[in-house]
């Protein structure tokens, strides 16, 4: 053979996709949230407060937008 070439294997990938179960987490991150588990390291815990503060912060604006769309509506009937 004049030319001799490898040939590649393809990469392979150790992904093992995992199930999620969403009651078991919210009742980690209430457990997290009350201080009941002392195990839980200090990130865990740093997360789950971040994600209670947008959560409150996202309530917060849109209780400010349902408040200036009825005083919207209130000058619009007032006025015309």
């Amino acid at each position: 053979m004049i030319f001799k070439t490898k040939r590649h294997q393809p990469r392979k990938f150790n992904y093992t996709p995992r199930y999620y179960d969403k009651k078991k987490e919210d009742m980690k991150h209430e457990k997290i949230r009350r201080g009941e588990d002392p195990n839980i390291e200090f990130r865990e815990r740093l997360h789950v407060s971040l994600q209670e503060k947008r959560k409150m912060k996202q309530k917060s604006n849109t209780r400010i937008l349902v408040w200036v769309a009825l005083l919207i509506l209130l000058l619009y009937f007032m006025f015309f």
